[in-house]
């Protein structure tokens, strides 16, 4: 083959890749811009409670995984996006909860404030499935599949692993606050009243939001980078969340009252930090 042949058979692929990427990004982007204006129609037609949550849940998951599968092609599934081995999501639901229990534990002994103080077993079952089973079709399964497949799998073919991993990071952080703002748009279009276009969701500190998001996504690298699939990815993510929902959360909806004292949310931090040390030096090892 002629060298320019050549040339331009690897730039065809580069452009490609690069275009698969992006693609996958605004796939997840407008997914989750047309999810905020079904739920806003949705609560405006008078949904509530878990009915009023399915919607957006099931409107990103019926927009963004199609999307992202297409723009990448059947052939591509197992190498760049990693669809392999869907029972490596179990190892991703261990490294997760062995981290928060290593956390908890140290805590514990510490004299920290985290105390079950009391349990509804059949409030806690029933949040536990809802919950998994919307977490994983808003989050877990469209963000992995987006960005920990589509977005790092079509960068990391032609830039150092390093590069695309700080590059899917940067898109992970930015991809809520573009969300928010398309789904602002899409909602003045079509007449739906969104609320108005924040940069982080649910009023939270646009900074601390992008920090502990910048560092889930880094986790979830490491995850994909040491198990070699999406589906540990999706594990650890929806233990992740469980997690912060039942430390965090409501008791009169979790059904798990627990006294965690002051600064719990440093606990989230700690549990991310002992993930990502480890992982690290799995993957260092391995090296």
């Amino acid at each position: 083959m002629p060298p320019n042949t050549r040339r331009s058979s690897g730039g065809d692929r580069l452009t490609g890749d690069l275009a698969r990427a992006c693609a996958s990004w605004l796939a997840f982007v407008l997914a989750l811009g047309l999810a905020g204006v079904a739920a806003a129609a949705a609560r405006g037609a008078g949904a509530s409670g878990d009915a009023a949550r399915a919607v957006p849940a099931a409107v990103v998951l019926a927009v963004a995984v199609p999307l992202v599968l297409v723009a990448h092609g059947r052939a591509r599934w197992a190498s760049v996006l990693a669809l392999k081995q869907p029972r490596r999501a179990a190892l991703g639901v261990l490294v997760a909860l062995g981290s928060v229990g290593v956390v908890l534990l140290g805590d514990h002994l510490l004299g920290g404030g985290v105390r079950v103080v009391d349990v509804d077993a059949w409030r806690l079952v029933r949040w536990l499935v809802v919950t998994l089973l919307l977490a994983a079709a808003l989050e877990a399964v469209p963000e992995e599949l987006a960005f920990r497949g589509g977005v790092f799998g079509g960068l990391r073919a032609h830039l150092p692993g390093w590069f695309a991993g700080l590059l899917t990071t940067a898109a992970f952080v930015v991809a809520p606050a573009a969300a928010i703002w398309t789904s602002a748009a899409l909602g003045r279009w079509l007449e739906v009243g969104v609320p108005s276009a924040t940069f982080a969701p649910d009023g939270q500190d646009p900074v601390s939001y992008a920090v502990l998001l910048a560092a889930f996504g880094v986790v979830l690298l490491l995850v994909r980078a040491v198990t070699g699939s999406i589906w540990a990815c999706v594990g650890f993510h929806l233990a992740f969340l469980v997690v912060n929902r039942l430390l965090l959360g409501d008791v009169g909806t979790t059904g798990l009252a627990l006294r965690t004292g002051e600064g719990a949310e440093v606990l989230v931090v700690a549990y991310l930090a002992v993930a990502a040390l480890v992982l690290a030096v799995v993957h260092w090892r391995r090296r």
